[in-house]
Protein backbone atom coordinates (compact mmCIF):
# COMPACT_ATOMS: atom_id res chain seq x y z
CA UNK A 1 0.00 0.00 0.00
CA UNK A 2 1.14 3.61 -0.80
CA UNK A 3 0.57 6.58 1.12
CA UNK A 4 1.55 9.92 1.39
CA UNK A 5 3.13 11.23 4.79
CA UNK A 6 3.24 14.52 5.83
CA UNK A 7 5.94 14.60 9.43
CA UNK A 8 7.84 18.18 10.59
CA UNK A 9 6.27 19.39 7.59
CA UNK A 10 7.90 17.07 5.19
CA UNK A 11 5.77 15.11 2.63
CA UNK A 12 7.03 11.26 1.69
CA UNK A 13 5.67 8.54 -0.36
CA UNK A 14 6.01 5.38 1.97
CA UNK A 15 4.93 1.98 0.93
CA UNK A 16 3.65 -0.28 3.29
CA UNK A 17 3.54 -4.37 2.44
CA UNK A 18 4.01 -7.53 4.39
CA UNK A 19 6.56 -10.10 3.19
CA UNK A 20 6.66 -13.33 4.91
CA UNK A 21 5.15 -12.10 8.38
CA UNK A 22 7.35 -8.83 8.36
CA UNK A 23 6.43 -5.41 7.45
CA UNK A 24 8.34 -3.42 4.88
CA UNK A 25 9.06 -0.27 4.62
CA UNK A 26 10.06 1.95 1.83
CA UNK A 27 10.98 5.18 2.45
CA UNK A 28 13.33 7.80 0.70
CA UNK A 29 14.76 5.26 -1.22
CA UNK A 30 15.69 2.53 1.45
CA UNK A 31 13.89 -0.58 2.58
CA UNK A 32 13.54 -1.16 6.35
CA UNK A 33 11.99 -5.10 7.56
CA UNK A 34 10.46 -5.20 11.02
CA UNK A 35 8.67 -7.73 12.49
CA UNK A 36 6.05 -6.47 14.35
CA UNK A 37 3.47 -6.72 17.79
CA UNK A 38 0.30 -5.02 18.49
CA UNK A 39 0.41 -4.89 22.21
CA UNK A 40 -3.15 -5.65 24.10
CA UNK A 41 -3.58 -1.59 25.28
CA UNK A 42 -4.46 -1.50 20.90
CA UNK A 43 -2.03 1.81 20.45
CA UNK A 44 1.01 0.14 21.38
CA UNK A 45 3.84 -1.73 19.17
CA UNK A 46 6.77 -3.72 19.71
CA UNK A 47 8.75 -3.22 16.39
CA UNK A 48 12.19 -5.12 16.40
CA UNK A 49 14.20 -3.69 13.90
CA UNK A 50 17.64 -4.72 12.40
CA UNK A 51 17.95 -6.50 15.81
CA UNK A 52 16.76 -3.53 17.56
CA UNK A 53 13.75 -3.49 19.51
CA UNK A 54 11.48 -0.43 19.16
CA UNK A 55 7.90 0.61 21.02
CA UNK A 56 6.02 2.69 19.04
CA UNK A 57 2.65 4.42 20.35
CA UNK A 58 -0.01 5.44 17.68
CA UNK A 59 -3.12 7.23 18.34
CA UNK A 60 -6.15 8.83 16.02
CA UNK A 61 -5.93 11.83 16.78
CA UNK A 62 -7.77 15.18 14.90
CA UNK A 63 -7.01 14.60 11.22
CA UNK A 64 -3.87 12.97 12.00
CA UNK A 65 -2.11 10.41 13.98
CA UNK A 66 -0.17 10.91 17.02
CA UNK A 67 3.12 8.41 17.06
CA UNK A 68 5.71 8.45 19.56
CA UNK A 69 8.91 6.63 19.13
CA UNK A 70 12.01 6.87 21.47
CA UNK A 71 10.51 9.12 23.46
CA UNK A 72 9.66 11.63 20.29
CA UNK A 73 6.48 12.57 19.76
CA UNK A 74 4.93 14.22 16.41
CA UNK A 75 1.57 14.50 14.59
CA UNK A 76 1.48 12.45 11.40
CA UNK A 77 -0.82 12.98 8.28
CA UNK A 78 -1.40 9.97 6.21
CA UNK A 79 -2.94 10.38 3.29
CA UNK A 80 -3.81 8.25 -0.09
CA UNK A 81 -1.75 9.18 -3.12
CA UNK A 82 -4.83 10.02 -5.06
CA UNK A 83 -6.16 12.55 -1.98
CA UNK A 84 -2.90 14.00 -2.14
CA UNK A 85 -2.51 14.83 -5.48
CA UNK A 86 -6.34 16.39 -5.01
CA UNK A 87 -5.23 18.18 -2.59
CA UNK A 88 -1.97 19.65 -4.43
CA UNK A 89 -4.75 20.61 -7.31
CA UNK A 90 -7.12 22.70 -4.74
CA UNK A 91 -4.00 23.81 -2.88
CA UNK A 92 -2.81 25.46 -5.80
CA UNK A 93 -5.95 27.33 -6.78
CA UNK A 94 -5.92 28.74 -3.13
CA UNK A 95 -4.21 28.76 0.04
CA UNK A 96 -6.48 28.69 3.06
CA UNK A 97 -3.67 28.73 6.17
CA UNK A 98 -3.55 26.72 8.74
CA UNK A 99 -4.60 25.98 12.45
CA UNK A 100 -1.37 24.47 14.24
CA UNK A 101 -3.13 22.24 17.27
CA UNK A 102 -1.53 20.46 19.84
CA UNK A 103 -0.90 16.70 18.77
CA UNK A 104 -0.43 15.54 22.42
CA UNK A 105 -1.28 16.71 26.06
CA UNK A 106 1.56 19.30 26.98
CA UNK A 107 2.30 22.59 28.50
CA UNK A 108 3.25 25.90 25.98
CA UNK A 109 6.95 26.62 26.96
CA UNK A 110 7.81 29.14 24.24
CA UNK A 111 6.17 30.71 21.72
CA UNK A 112 8.52 31.91 18.74
CA UNK A 113 5.98 33.98 16.74
CA UNK A 114 3.98 36.95 17.12
CA UNK A 115 0.59 37.87 15.41
CA UNK A 116 2.21 39.64 11.96
CA UNK A 117 4.96 37.45 11.81
CA UNK A 118 5.49 35.84 8.68
CA UNK A 119 6.00 32.14 8.32
CA UNK A 120 7.53 29.91 5.73
CA UNK A 121 6.60 25.80 6.09
CA UNK A 122 9.03 23.82 8.40
CA UNK A 123 9.44 27.21 10.74
CA UNK A 124 9.01 26.46 14.02
CA UNK A 125 6.43 28.38 15.99
CA UNK A 126 5.76 26.75 19.29
CA UNK A 127 7.39 24.07 21.69
CA UNK A 128 5.39 21.59 23.71
CA UNK A 129 6.55 20.37 26.38
CA UNK A 130 5.04 16.44 26.79
CA UNK A 131 6.45 13.99 29.00
CA UNK A 132 9.15 15.84 30.01
CA UNK A 133 10.59 15.80 25.92
CA UNK A 134 10.26 19.44 24.25
CA UNK A 135 8.12 19.04 21.07
CA UNK A 136 8.85 22.14 18.32
CA UNK A 137 5.52 22.50 16.67
CA UNK A 138 6.27 23.75 12.71
CA UNK A 139 4.22 25.79 10.30
CA UNK A 140 3.30 22.93 7.08
CA UNK A 141 2.10 26.55 4.77
CA UNK A 142 3.41 29.58 3.99
CA UNK A 143 1.49 32.31 5.51
CA UNK A 144 1.34 35.52 8.42
CA UNK A 145 0.29 34.33 12.02
CA UNK A 146 -3.35 35.43 12.43
CA UNK A 147 -3.92 34.43 15.73
CA UNK A 148 -2.14 32.68 19.03
CA UNK A 149 -4.88 31.13 21.06
CA UNK A 150 -2.30 30.00 24.19
CA UNK A 151 -0.42 31.57 26.41
CA UNK A 152 3.38 30.20 27.52
CA UNK A 153 2.87 27.78 30.49
CA UNK A 154 -0.49 26.81 29.63
CA UNK A 155 -1.75 23.45 29.70
CA UNK A 156 -3.05 22.07 26.62
CA UNK A 157 -4.82 18.77 25.59
CA UNK A 158 -4.14 16.93 22.18
CA UNK A 159 -5.80 18.87 19.67
CA UNK A 160 -6.21 21.86 21.14
CA UNK A 161 -5.53 24.90 18.78
CA UNK A 162 -2.75 27.11 19.07
CA UNK A 163 -1.58 29.00 16.30
CA UNK A 164 -3.75 30.01 13.55
CA UNK A 165 -1.92 31.10 10.28
CA UNK A 166 -3.60 32.69 7.51
CA UNK A 167 -2.25 33.47 4.11
CA UNK A 168 -0.02 36.09 2.34
CA UNK A 169 -2.63 38.72 1.09
CA UNK A 170 -1.19 37.99 -2.32
CA UNK A 171 -2.53 34.40 -2.18
CA UNK A 172 -5.90 34.80 -0.66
Amino acid sequence: MKVWVTMAGRDAEVTFRTEGGQLMVEYGGKEFHADVVKLPDGEVYSLLVNGRSYEVRVAQEQGALGVTWSGTAMSVEVKHPLEKMLQQVAGAKRHRGETIMAPMPGAVVTIRVQVGDSVVPGQSVLVLEAMKMQNELAAQTAGVVREILVAEKAAVSAGTPLVKIAPHAEEA
